[in-house]
């Protein structure tokens, strides 16, 4: 069994210290502070996996010592390219992580991106991960969070996806023609930066021209997906 420190310090740092340090050396750290400060959306996302995960007040208990890392990346820009570079060049280097903990990358697999030829997909969120929906009230600096639970959460989902395909450049008459229905799931409880977050899993069907579709799956949807949320698996092209 392995045991790690706090589950959100432990959950952080294992999901983030090989992207982070990577960044950090590749290139002396050319991109580290584009894809790593600031509050700008970024394109790419991720979820991590643990081995039969057993959450504790205070540890995480794993089957095994083994984690896996699904790393997902927009074309542009040559994301996924410099990511891909910077793993490479951070294999079998040993990372320390508390409670002398230590990670070590071994092994890097490119998996085959399906491409998306319809309007409508049926998604579901990778396990490990969820989708965040978040409302932000520049007035108060508050927030509201929404679930499957909630009768306004395709609507706010939908205005979520919108926002993110406007920021991503493409064009208002398409976005307006983003929608998403709940197939089946249910809301689970996450915590980031010692506040306990709603959250959703299960599947999704989205409807939306491929090219748009093609980017949601690409980087993922929602809130934090820079943060191992939102990463989405194709269960069926409609």
């Amino acid at each position: 069994m392995c045991k790690i420190g706090s589950p959100l310090l432990s959950f952080l740092l294992c999901s983030l210290c090989t992207p982070l340090q990577t960044l950090e050396e590749c290139n002396q750290g050319k991109y580290y502070e584009h894809y790593f400060t600031g509050t700008d959306r970024k394109d790419y996302c991720f979820v991590p996996l643990f081995d039969k995960p057993q959450y504790e007040k205070d540890k995480i208990i794993l089957a095994s010592p083994r984690l896996k890392l699904i790393f997902s990346a927009s074309d542009k820009s040559k994301i996924g390219q410099i990511f891909y570079f910077a793993f490479i060049g951070m294999k079998h280097k040993r990372f320390p992580l508390p409670d002398q903990n230590s990670m070590i990358l071994k092994k890097i697999v490119k998996v085959q991106e399906e491409v998306i030829t319809s309007d409508k997909v049926i998604f579901r969120t990778v396990p490990g991960g969820g989708l965040i929906i978040r409302e932000h009230f520049r007035e108060n600096n508050t927030d509201n969070y929404y679930t499957i639970n909630d009768k306004e959460f395709e609507e706010k989902a939908g205005d979520s996806l919108k926002r993110q395909a406007i920021y991503a450049g493409f064009a208002e008459n398409e976005v307006q023609e983003i929608k998403i229905k709940t197939i089946s799931g249910k809301k689970v409880v996450t915590r980031i930066y010692k506040q306990f977050i709603d959250i959703s899993i299960g599947f999704f069907l989205i409807e939306a021209k491929p090219e748009i579709l093609q980017y949601f799956y690409q980087v993922g949807v929602g809130g934090h997906s820079s943060m191992g949320y939102g990463l989405l698996q194709i269960i069926q092209q409609i």
